[in-house]
């Protein structure tokens, strides 16, 4: 999961430096304290896979706008969807409606809902409206609520601390679980 993370978190950034604007129609702008920035890197409908040594495809990013502003040092991405898949691992999919790669703090913030489903070995999924990866310590952390079925149970918390090289997550505060028969 950290190799995903930091290789659609790499593929993204350079697919945005990769891609420049040219002369076209008044693109749109923000105001970032008392100065303006426009759309400075633009890329939509972007798809990214990597391969094994067989040829097969093991992981797959899209995201189907990604865009950085000039006055702005942060990549903002819409419609992401992340997916691995590699023969004797656990197989995911991890969908955000939007996220924001901070790169002066290495972080990539998911938010508008987050949807992480393993799907080997019975479906397990979580979700939460919001998570802040930690790409330098190899963690995914919020203070929101998020909901953890497993193939009997449902669990609820409020908070989560994810370490993305043992894929054990802590559920931190107000945890309930329903178990179903």
């Amino acid at each position: 999961m950290k190799l995903t993370l930091s290789t659609l978190l790499a593929i993204a950034v350079l697919s945005v430096l990769w891609l420049t604007l040219g002369q076209g129609e008044q693109l749109p702008s923000i105001v970032i304290g008392k100065q303006e920035s426009i759309i400075k890197h633009y890329a939509s409908n972007v798809i990214q896979r990597n391969y094994d040594n067989t040829g097969s495809a093991v992981d797959n990013f899209s995201s189907e706008e990604i865009h950085e502003y000039t006055q702005d040092p942060k990549v903002y991405f819409s419609n992401i969807v992340a997916e691995r898949s590699e023969p004797g691992e656990d197989s995911w999919v991890l969908v955000a409606a939007n996220g924001v790669y901070r790169p002066y703090a290495r972080e990539l913030w998911l938010h508008n809902g987050v949807t992480i489903e393993q799907k080997n070995e019975g479906s397990q999924k979580l979700q939460t409206p919001r998570m802040r990866v930690l790409l330098d310590e190899d963690r995914a952390v919020n203070n929101a609520f998020v909901e953890l079925h497993l193939a009997d149970s449902k669990t609820t918390a409020y908070g989560l601390d994810l370490d993305l090289n043992t894929k054990i997550a802590k559920l931190l505060k107000n945890v309930t679980t329903v178990y179903e028969h």
